[in-house]
């Protein structure tokens, strides 16, 4: 699910205006803020930002200073996410100026270690379910639901940096798209294979942070887990300083200025503060039935958006979300309530199992064009008024 459909949800936002209102705004305007609020919040103050506090402390500081408390690390962290994003123009040079170009080369260090490795043994699996683990694992970096939010910041920068015409702006979208989607395989595809290569040596059953320090720490010793440290600490802080930047814009736009752009920013730093004191490996957790839910309406509005002129009918859009959550709601609560130990809806969930594509975690796309098709029809035949805009 990353980093393919992140990519394409940036240029279909792009070509739908820049906004992330545009997204969903088929359905109802109303839907479509709301929609854009929600998502604004979880990849914001509700888990994204918050976990790159906690993966800072676990993965790096907790390996040097282990009696260091998380509240200390997050406090460290966040005074420094707000210092960037209180002032609005500097952060996008303040990423691209010093930050990026850090992290790609401690990235590349570690890719090349990685690949030149001797004696990789990868533990052997029966391969069964793997793309749809890995797809729905995909859903945990929550880049498709920021990407058209994210989409509206590299619009104004562009725009501030002298692109005012459309084409323009459009390929430069398409460039800085390119780019992001390289990287980010790249990136991907090194911890995909660091992490294979070392799987017969670490222990699976344990969290998260501490899989991946002693991944680096096996591959590159001591010097390369202060490097893999070092990569995750502006890795984290280039992605809190983005995600909090585009919740003030965002909050400060729909409110149309009665909310401030710095008061909002202070709030959201405050939120993720705390939150970040839960750890990693439970706010992952939290987040499962959440993004269980929310993420086939994001992405069937994405692929049906990138038609959007060849669509017709409003009620299209409708019918593909009645579908899409449908299939996620019913996960997402069982998912929930297995979390708290029941299985509620654990019926409508095995049986949604048995769906077409099921088994690469795809069984909401019968149900999603099924939808689409059932109130074209509708739509058709009825002929409601279709919403206007500008």
């Amino acid at each position: 699910s990353d980093p393919l459909l992140s990519i394409i949800a940036v240029m279909v936002v792009a070509a739908l205006g820049g906004s992330a209102l545009n997204v969903g705004r088929r359905v109802h305007p109303l839907f479509a803020s709301a929609l854009a609020a929600i998502c604004v919040l979880l990849i914001g103050p509700i888990f994204a930002v918050p976990r790159t506090g906690a993966s800072t402390h676990e993965i790096f500081v907790q390996s040097y200073f282990p009696s260091a408390p998380q509240w200390m690390t997050s406090l460290v962290f966040f005074g420094i996410v707000l210092w960037i994003t209180y002032k609005e123009n500097s952060v996008m040079d303040a990423i691209g100026k010093y930050l990026t170009p850090i992290l790609l080369v401690i990235l590349f260090c570690i890719f090349v270690a990685a690949i030149i490795q001797p004696d990789a043994t990868f533990a052997q699996t029966d391969g069964t379910g793997l793309f749809a683990q890995g797809f729905k694992e995909g859903y945990q970096t929550m880049d498709v639901l920021g990407a058209p939010l994210l989409a509206g910041v590299v619009m104004k920068d562009i725009t501030r940096r002298g692109y005012l015409n459309k084409k323009d702006q459009f390929r430069m979208m398409f460039g800085v798209g390119i780019v992001a989607f390289i990287l980010l395989a790249v990136v991907y595809s090194t911890l995909a294979y660091s992490g294979a290569s070392m799987s017969t040596v670490i222990d699976t059953t344990a969290q998260r942070a501490a899989m991946l320090t002693t991944i680096v720490k096996n591959l590159l010793g001591s010097w390369g887990q202060l490097a893999m440290g070092l990569a995750v600490c502006f890795a984290c802080l280039t992605t809190a300083i983005g995600l909090t930047t585009t919740c003030g814009q965002y909050f400060e736009e729909v409110s149309k200025g009665k909310l401030q752009y710095k008061k909002i920013i202070l709030v959201t730093v405050a939120v993720e503060f705390i939150i970040s004191l839960v750890g990693v490996d439970s706010l992952i957790n939290l987040a499962v039935p959440v993004l269980t839910f929310i993420f086939p309406i994001v992405i069937a509005l994405i692929l049906f958006s990138a038609f959007d002129q060849y669509i017709p009918y409003d009620w299209t859009y409708l019918g593909a979300v009645i579908g899409a959550g449908i299939v996620g709601l019913v996960q997402g609560i069982n998912t929930l309530s297995q979390l708290l130990g029941g299985n509620l809806l654990g019926d409508a969930a095995t049986w949604i199992g048995t769906f077409p594509l099921a088994t690469y975690g795809l069984e909401w796309i019968v149900p999603t064009f099924a939808g689409a098709l059932t109130f074209t029809i509708l739509a058709a035949i009825l002929k409601p008024k279709q919403l206007e805009f500008e």
